[in-house]
């Protein structure tokens, strides 16, 4: 019998994403409905949503789904995050309820991960023990501004 040919393993890139991995509860404020550039804070409503972040077979991307609330406006969707070895770097395709499908490049820098694209950024910020992260995502204001689009903060769920 010859020698089967191994399947390829996952990088140690992707098993940096392993601190995702799991079931989460996030809370906190979302700002763009009604939003105006010189109170970017004044239209807050409470933001809620249950999410999870789990591996795909192979292990080489991670399903990331969310049921959110911002407000009274359900937000619910999809994200296929993975790691892009030749460019030392992370990527997401993100898919939502409202139509939206951004392609983030995703950064990290110790526990602080970066997600961008032309108009919308986010930092997500790894607590030391895993158990919390803190989200703030901007958007582009009419195309020129940044401004606040949600601030939350995730804790694990057992």
């Amino acid at each position: 019998m010859a020698d089967q040919p191994q399947p390829p393993q996952p990088a140690a890139a992707h098993r940096r994403l392993d601190g995702f991995v799991g079931k989460w509860r996030a809370t906190g404020d979302s700002y763009a409905d009604g939003q105006k550039a010189d109170d970017p804070l004044a239209s807050a409503v409470p933001w809620t949503s249950d999410e999870t972040y789990e591996w795909l077979p192979g292990g080489f991307f991670l399903l990331h789904r969310f049921d959110a609330m911002a407000g009274n406006r359900v937000f619910k969707g999809t994200e296929i995050i993975g790691s892009d070895e030749a460019r030392g770097s992370y990527f997401s395709r993100f898919f939502d309820n409202a139509g939206n499908h951004p392609e983030y490049l995703i950064t990290v820098q110790a526990k602080v991960w970066t997600f961008s694209e032309a108009a919308t950024r986010a930092t997500v910020t790894e607590s030391d023990d895993g158990q919390r992260m803190a989200f703030k995502w901007e958007w582009r204001n009419s195309g020129s501004n940044w401004l606040a689009l949600c601030d939350r903060v995730a804790q694990r769920v057992s």
